[in-house]
C-alpha cells in the first residue's frame, strides 16, 4: 500500500473563494491607482512571496512577508465570517477514517503558512488524523510545493515515487508529475478537468466521495 500525501487548500477544503477575495482586497491595498486587478485564478497555486512579486514587484522581502501575514489573517478572518462554508470536502471525514482504519501512512503537505495550519487544526478537530508536528507547510525553505512533496515522503520515510499525491492546482500537480510521483489524484470542478488530465494524472474526482482505497494498493 502507497502512502498518501495531502494537500490541504482546494483539496481537503474548498476555499478557493476565501483566498481569491482576501488577494483582492490585498491587491487594492498595493494598487490603489487601478480600477480591477487579475483574475480570482491568478492566485491558485504559486507561494504567497511569488504572488507578491508580482503584484507588488517594488515591495522589499521584509515588506513581502508583512502583507503575506495581513493576506492571510485576513482570509482567516473572512472563513469565521462564514461558518456555514467552512466545513471539509465531501468524503474527507470518511476518507481520512478509512486511512486511518487500515494503517495506511498519510501525511498533509501544505503551502499554508504555520498560522493558517494551526486554525485548520482548531476549526476541523485535525489532530484526529494528522501529526501537527510531521505536517510540512510553507516555512519559508521551500522554493516549491515539489520540494514540499519530496519533504513529506521523507518524513515518512518513503521516496516520492512509493506515494500517492492528492493535489489540486495546476502547478502542484505539474511538479507531482515531473518529480515521479508514484500515483496523482486530482481534485476539482469539470472546468479545470481537460488541463489537468493533459498532464498525465491517474485519476480526477470531484470530491472524496469519488476516491477509492484500491487506487492505492
Amino acid at each position: 500500500m502507497k502512502v498518501v500525501l495531502l494537500d490541504f487548500n482546494g483539496t481537503l477544503f474548498f476555499d478557493s473563494g476565501f483566498h481569491q477575495e482576501a488577494w483582492a482586497e490585498i491587491y487594492r491595498e498595493l494598487n490603489p491607482n487601478k480600477d480591477d486587478g487579475p483574475d480570482g485564478s491568478f492566485y491558485c497555486g504559486p507561494r504567497n512571496d511569488v504572488l507578491i512579486q508580482m503584484i507588488a514587484p517594488w515591495l522589499s522581502e521584509q515588506e513581502r512577508q508583512e502583507v503575506s501575514r495581513r493576506k492571510e489573517a485576513l482570509y482567516r478572518k473572512i472563513c469565521k465570517e462564514n461558518p456555514h462554508r467552512v466545513q471539509l470536502v465531501d468524503g474527507a471525514i470518511e476518507f481520512l477514517d478509512e486511512l486511518k482504519e487500515r494503517n495506511v501512512p498519510f501525511i498533509l503537505a501544505s503551502a499554508s503558512i504555520k498560522d493558517n495550519i494551526d486554525f485548520y487544526f482548531e476549526t476541523f478537530d485535525l489532530g484526529r488524523w494528522f501529526d501537527k508536528e510531521l505536517c510540512v507547510y510553507d516555512d519559508g525553505t521551500y522554493k516549491d510545493k515539489g520540494e514540499m512533496h519530496k519533504e513529506a515522503a521523507r518524513r515518512l520515510g518513503v521516496e516520492l515515487p512509493d506515494c500517492v499525491v492528492v493535489e489540486d492546482s495546476v502547478s502542484a500537480i505539474t511538479h507531482a508529475k515531473e518529480n515521479g510521483a508514484g500515483c496523482i489524484v486530482a481534485i476539482g470542478n469539470e472546468s479545470a478537468k481537460e488541463e489537468i488530465m493533459n498532464i498525465g494524472v491517474n485519476h480526477y474526482i470531484k470530491d472524496f466521495t469519488e476516491i477509492k482505497c484500491e487506487w492505492f494498493e
